[in-house]
């Protein structure tokens, strides 16, 4: 094998491993710019005069989630400009698949996926409301402004560059899959972690991906993403992939059998959240088959 057919396939373009590889490359010497220049910009000492410790932490994470943001949607301007020769329609991110409708129906399919089946869980008695300190309001919005670019970066990295050269490769259904094992790995480190819990995230990430697949956008997939992680942390006050969020007023715990709840991840690990990711892709998939129909 010559080295030309190591670096690229019969058509000449470069083989998937190595475009990867030079878009992770590429995002971290972004990111690495971006988050310097984020310090420089807001000094971590101009951060601790004006804000409380906890103010600053959530401050830093979410200065961090956006510079890292930005990093990955410029990795994908460089692959999309320089080796694709394409255009952002290749990654789902042109302006149709921001389309408002595409945008509110993954918010939708997002927050009732994990909302719906949580609900039936308070009312049968499984999770529990109990009371917290401080209104309702604290630590809301801090944790919905980390929680949007929080998504978009899972988005940017797992579903948006890489599925798109690995669907080239693999298919949808293999590079779905593949997409997913790493999604799920890349939450081992999170609190409280367990086997079922990362077999749970993974099953989440087919359930993103699925949406990718479906609506042709990656902004519809974030809007998904956000929306389930908001209804957790800040509409049910409860855990988050293992951790707890800093909301008042109330919180939502554990008080059921763990295959049920998710125990100590959170209801997302738990049976209760897959029914809700099954039966939201089934109405998704009957929509589009009725809409092809019509169409037909």
């Amino acid at each position: 094998m010559t080295a030309r057919a190591v670096l690229r396939s019969a058509d000449g373009r470069l083989r998937a491993p190595w475009r990867l590889l030079i878009f992770g490359l590429v995002a971290v010497v972004l990111a690495t710019i971006a988050l310097a220049l984020v310090d420089l910009l807001v000094p971590s000492r101009e951060r601790a005069d004006v804000l409380s410790p906890a103010e600053v932490v959530g401050l830093d994470v979410t200065l961090t989630y956006w510079g890292t943001v930005l990093a990955l949607l410029g990795a994908h301007a460089c692959m999309l400009r320089f080796v694709e020769h394409r255009g952002w329609d290749f990654v789902w991110l042109n302006a149709r698949a921001a389309h408002p409708r595409l945008l509110a129906g993954g918010f939708a399919i997002g927050a009732l996926a994990i909302g719906v089946p949580s609900a039936l869980l308070i009312a049968v008695g499984w999770l529990d409301v109990t009371d917290a300190p401080g209104p309702w309001h604290t630590g809301a919005v801090a944790t919905a402004m980390m929680l949007l670019p929080a998504a978009l970066l899972e988005e940017l990295m797992i579903r948006g560059y890489p599925l798109a050269v690995l669907r080239e490769t693999l298919g949808w259904r293999g590079a779905i899959l593949l997409t997913s094992v790493v999604f799920g790995v890349l939450h081992v480190f999170n609190p409280n972690v367990a086997a079922p819990a990362i077999i749970l995230v993974t099953v989440a990430g087919v359930f993103l991906g699925a949406l990718v697949y479906k609506l042709r956008s990656l902004w519809a997939a974030t809007a998904a993403h956000f929306a389930w992680n908001l209804t957790l942390a800040v509409f049910l006050h409860t855990a988050l992939s293992g951790q707890e969020m800093p909301v008042g007023d109330y919180r939502v715990v554990d008080g059921g059998p763990d295959w049920a709840t998710g125990g100590a991840w959170g209801p997302e690990g738990g049976a209760g959240a897959i029914a809700g990711m099954l039966v939201a892709a089934a109405l998704l998939l009957r929509r589009r088959r009725q809409d092809a129909g019509e169409a037909g």
